[in-house]
């Protein structure tokens, strides 16, 4: 009876084992797809999230709201673009041209200097025998080109958060019909938790991202810049990534003040670092007064890592896949089974 329990014990735990690492290795190879998922699953987590919201304030149904929030803002976009677009092409166009010129400026300015090309030397060095530094390089230098190659993986995802809005409740007692009968309602908390988690964090990332849009556009139009309507965009956009979207965002904005003069740039600079001290020091904290606070170091990390695996994605969708980690880990590992061993 014992070599028969042991037996299966042994077997239990091997097949775990080999399915986990079958697990990681899918994760690995298909890595670009599942973060696309995720990504799905993200656009999914807003629409029902406000759906929901409207559904408990004005006592309708969920049904009724679910198109509402699909279909408003795609219109709302569109009414944007509609109006905007004639000038967004010419300041795109004017942009494009413009940091060419601006970027061959600065080499004239430095070409008599010696420690420019020396900074440029190490680094070419460092990226070439330091593999994470070179990520980081080639995700600085790569963002603008690879956006428009994501363009199929948007489209995936906003058709997979369309089938997911409709009926999420089938694909979460899906996955929980997975989990052993004992532990399948507190599952099903975990993922309600995470479902929270993400909507809270995306409001306040909106929210956030408009705020960034406007005042950059704003103060770069009180400072006489004529491409201030894409640069502010260019901003918002780029808010949406932690740590180093806004540095991102700052590159095009400086590249092309510094072609009318150091004072200019000396402002833009002041501009943004003053956005990015009421971004990060009042906006985002009575924001996410009620949802996880992000640390830094951690999202940093996991930018980093993911940027390795499947570049610009990985950088997008690392801040909310760490809100999901986070959740699970503190309820599904520190709640039900630290704490639980800890009382016993």
């Amino acid at each position: 009876m014992k070599t028969k329990l042991l037996a299966k014990r042994t077997f239990i735990q091997a097949s775990t084992t080999i399915l986990v690492v079958l697990l990681a290795w899918m994760f690995v190879d298909s890595s670009k797809i599942i973060l696309t998922g995720f990504g799905g699953v993200l656009i999914a987590v807003l629409f029902c999230g406000s759906a929901e919201w409207l559904s408990n304030k004005t006592n309708l149904s969920r049904k009724i709201w679910l198109p509402v929030t699909i279909i408003v803002p795609l219109l709302l976009f569109g009414l944007f673009l509609l109006y905007t677009a004639p000038k967004l092409a010419e300041q795109a166009s004017e942009l494009k041209d413009r940091l060419p010129q601006a970027i061959s400026y600065i080499q004239e300015q430095i070409s008599g200097l010696q420690w420019p090309d020396k900074i440029v030397d190490n680094v070419k060095e460092l990226s070439s025998y330091d593999p994470e530094v070179s990520t980081i390089v080639n995700v600085m230098t790569s963002f603008f080109s690879s956006t428009m190659n994501g363009l199929g993986s948007i489209v995936f995802a906003l058709f997979l958060a369309l089938f997911l809005s409709v009926n999420p409740k089938l694909y979460i007692k899906g996955a929980v019909s997975l989990v052993p009968p004992l532990h399948r309602e507190r599952v099903k908390e975990a993922f309600e938790a995470c479902g929270s988690a993400l909507s809270g964090w995306l409001v306040a990332k909106i929210a956030s991202m408009l705020m960034v849009g406007i005042l950059t556009t704003l103060g770069l139009w009180a400072l006489g810049t004529d491409l201030a309507l894409i640069l502010g965009i260019i901003a918002a956009l780029l808010s949406f990534i932690p740590n180093i979207g806004p540095i991102i965002g700052y590159i095009p904005a400086a590249l092309v003040s510094v072609i009318t003069g150091v004072d200019t740039l000396i402002y833009v600079t002041i501009l943004y670092v003053g956005i990015q001290v009421v971004e990060s020091y009042i906006l985002t904290p009575v924001l996410q007064a009620k949802i996880a606070n992000l640390p830094p170091a951690l999202t940093l990390f996991a930018q980093v890592l993911l940027a390795s695996m499947v570049g610009m994605a990985g950088v997008l969708l690392a801040a909310p896949l760490v809100v999901t980690v986070m959740v699970l880990v503190k309820m599904l590992y520190i709640e039900d089974l630290l704490e639980t061993k800890t009382t016993e």
